[in-house]
């Protein structure tokens, strides 16, 4: 999902050239300071930006991802509602912005809202790999496993090997109990992305419900060992010795 979650949206925030003045009166000094607060995060950036720049739809819409990264959704709905008002200069394609917008309502639970979102950025760009993926992960949400998987195979079909699309065809027959079918597809996706954590997760899963138990300890051990969150280390480690009890009977 941005991924939405699985969503990664991009992230086009811009590089600022940053000039060192010699400061000679303390005026200016405590204007550089204020300045420097300003440019501490993107969402200070960027807010900025949009009130020295309140028509420019590129400052709203990059101001919006910066406030949904940081989990201020509502925020974030406003500017890009902020964009679509505004006069279309060319500086934000459409699939750009419903990619957005989407991935905020999605993290709203509005998933319904974030269907249209996304089924609009694809009328502008119908092949779009990560907005089909996206579609396709809120359709496995909804339960609408077959929409799912078909999105997922036209997120494949633009980008073959999309490590995203793979991963949701995994939990698709994961969630349609073809253990094996979904086993092969987290492969598929471990093997592009061999660095992500949860990738070993998924596989896990799916091979101990296939009955491959040593098979699902050791991706889970792998999982374990990469995870940084505390708290899902721990859980990986309550599923290790669960796996090991079942071994045992």
């Amino acid at each position: 999902m941005k991924k939405v979650k699985e969503n990664n949206s991009d992230s086009r925030f811009f590089l600022m050239p940053v000039t060192f003045f010699l400061l000679i009166i303390a005026a200016l000094a405590v204007l550089s300071y204020t300045r420097n607060t300003i440019y501490e995060s993107h969402v200070t950036l960027w807010a900025d930006v949009t009130k020295r720049s309140p028509n420019k739809r590129r400052a709203h819409e990059n101001y919006g991802q910066a406030l949904s990264t940081a989990g201020r959704y509502n925020e974030a709905l406003q500017e890009f509602k902020t964009v679509i008002a505004l006069k279309d200069d060319g500086s934000v394609p459409p699939r750009d912005l419903y990619r957005e917008l989407g991935v905020v309502y999605f993290r709203m639970a509005l998933y319904q809202d974030a269907i249209s979102a996304w089924q609009k950025g694809l009328q502008a760009a119908p092949y779009d790999p990560s907005l089909l993926n996206n579609l396709s992960i809120v359709m496995l949400h909804e339960g609408r496993l077959d929409e799912a998987a078909a999105d997922a195979q036209m997120a494949l079909a633009s980008a073959p090997g999309m490590p995203q699309a793979l991963n949701t065809m995994g939990q698709v027959y994961l969630m349609k109990k073809d253990f094996k079918k979904a086993s092969s597809y987290f492969y598929q996706a471990l093997e592009v992305e061999p660095h992500v954590a949860q990738r070993y997760w998924n596989l896990a899963l799916a091979l101990e419900q296939a009955g491959q138990y040593d098979k699902a300890y050791e991706y889970a051990n792998r999982y374990a060992a990469m995870e940084t969150d505390p708290v899902a280390r721990r859980r990986a480690y309550g599923y290790l010795e669960h796996l090991k009890q079942v071994m045992r009977r």
